[in-house]
């Protein structure tokens, strides 16, 4: 929906529900999509949310705009149910939507609520909730449809046409033998194409792509994208198909991953994204990131303070000190932003290191060779007539930035590419790593590479 539209229809909910307008409402709530109108109640205040979600008669589009919608409003809307409300809801749920909803109340609540749900899905809902998050086990739906090798084409047809109602998405047609045992895949475009006499061993794949129950939910994510996959088999250790997870799941894990990635490499609590989170954990997660700068600065300070005299004999190379140093710290950030990303995606392999990071080191060679040209101008144009009555030349100054912001800018691009790729061998995280290292390696050696520079080209 436009974010033009979505405004307009706020306002609308929003004037309506002031005015008690509720046949109007009612009818305005019931022409927008589920996924929208999730999207339309996280815009408004949460005395209205409460009561438009009231106004959703059907039962089906009640459940499926509550799954739909953000974490916090599932919580907010969830507090103010009581638990038959909340058992009427997963009723209406796909076993894993069931579970994503559950997991926005507390464990105990859910863990009665599951007691009384009296309901065929429960137990699989309370199965999946007994996986490790993050797992391929836990975000697994146990709804998909599958046959035996020796069912025919026409069976399979027939078979498909009854049971499609009770199955979430059907993307493909899974073969199992007579223990359920995967064996093999057929798309359904296969399946309608075939000969009605054949069985479903003889016309389905049988190298497939799957997963076990502990295979992580970012692992799928890179197999499903790899492969163009619509949905991708789950099994156990014996090779029992127990789940399947389609590509919407898929979606949600690589947007979840990657938020997480940037909340690890900027320091900070993904829970503080939230409402209503605690200053004092948010400002815990960010201490030791900002220990990193601190010390960093410490290392800065202490480099460019044994180096006082030099500057006492030419003040002038302090002013330099912030560009070079900022240009260094921009490139290193850059470079290691894009590793980590790579690394994520499966795309930077540790056996390529020399390779990747050359590549990082020239273009950060080039940006150097850039900016060190466009600062020795700025420097000859704003410190020429400075320099007439010094014992050092404009040229020698000019040579010196320059120089310095090249072979800043260089060692910037080796640091940050490479130091996420060290990490990935050793196993440590690169997201949580590396932009600690990259940005205390980069300030301190800036600083170390503009004063040794110095010392050689001017007067000092």
């Amino acid at each position: 929906m436009p974010q033009s539209q979505r405004r307009t229809l706020v306002e609308s909910i929003t004037r309506l529900s002031r005015r008690g307008a509720s046949k109007n409402l009612k009818k305005i709530l019931h022409r927008v999509r589920p996924a929208d109108l999730a999207a339309l109640l996280a815009e408004v205040n949460d005395a209205e949310v409460l009561k438009l979600f009231e106004l959703i008669e059907d039962p089906q589009r009640r459940a499926d705009t509550l799954s739909e919608s953000i974490p916090e409003l599932q919580r907010h809307v969830l507090r103010e149910l009581d638990d038959l409300q909340i058992i009427e809801l997963l009723d209406q749920l796909f076993a894993d939507d069931a579970v994503n909803l559950l997991k926005s109340v507390p464990e105990e609540r859910a863990e009665r609520i599951l007691e009384a749900w009296k309901s065929p899905d429960s137990a699989s809902v309370d199965s999946l909730m007994g996986h490790e998050p993050g797992t391929a086990g836990a975000i697994m739906s146990p709804e998909f449809f599958a046959l035996t090798e020796e069912t025919t084409v026409e069976e399979a047809i027939k078979t498909l046409q009854v049971s499609h109602h009770d199955l979430e998405m059907v993307f493909y047609l899974y073969v199992v033998n007579e223990l359920g045992q995967l064996y093999g895949v057929c798309s359904l475009r296969q399946l309608v194409v075939s000969n009605p006499e054949l069985t479903l061993a003889e016309i389905c794949e049988t190298d497939l792509i799957s997963a076990d129950l502990h295979t992580h939910q970012e692992k799928i994510a890179r197999s499903v994208a790899r492969y163009n996959l619509l949905a991708i088999p789950i099994v156990d250790e014996n090779n029992t198909l127990v789940g399947i997870i389609t590509v919407d799941d898929v979606i949600d894990v690589i947007r979840e991953e990657a938020t997480e990635d940037l909340f690890k490499m900027s320091g900070t609590d993904p829970e503080s994204f939230e409402e209503g989170s605690s200053v004092a954990r948010s400002a815990r997660a960010r201490m030791p990131w900002l220990l990193a700068s601190f010390c960093a600065g410490s290392l800065s300070m202490f480099v460019i303070g044994r180096n006082q005299d030099a500057i006492a004999s030419i003040a002038v190379l302090a002013a330099f000190i912030p560009i070079t140093l900022g240009m260094g710290g921009n490139v290193g950030t850059q470079s290691a932003t894009l590793m980590v990303r790579s690394i994520a995606l499966g795309r930077a392999s540790t056996s390529r290191i020399l390779r990747v990071v050359g590549r990082e080191i020239m273009v950060g060679a080039l940006g150097g060779l850039v900016y060190g040209l466009a600062l020795a101008i700025l420097a000859w144009a704003v410190f020429y007539q400075d320099a007439q009555n010094q014992v050092w030349s404009i040229a020698q100054l000019s040579a010196t930035v320059s120089l310095s912001v090249f072979c800043c800018m260089s060692a910037a691009a080796a640091f940050g590419a490479g130091v996420p790729l060290v990490f990935e061998r050793v196993g440590i995280d690169p997201a949580v790593a590396t932009n600690p290292i990259v940005t205390t390696a980069t300030d301190v050696v800036g600083v170390l590479i503009y004063f040794l520079i110095a010392s050689l080209l001017l007067p000092i």
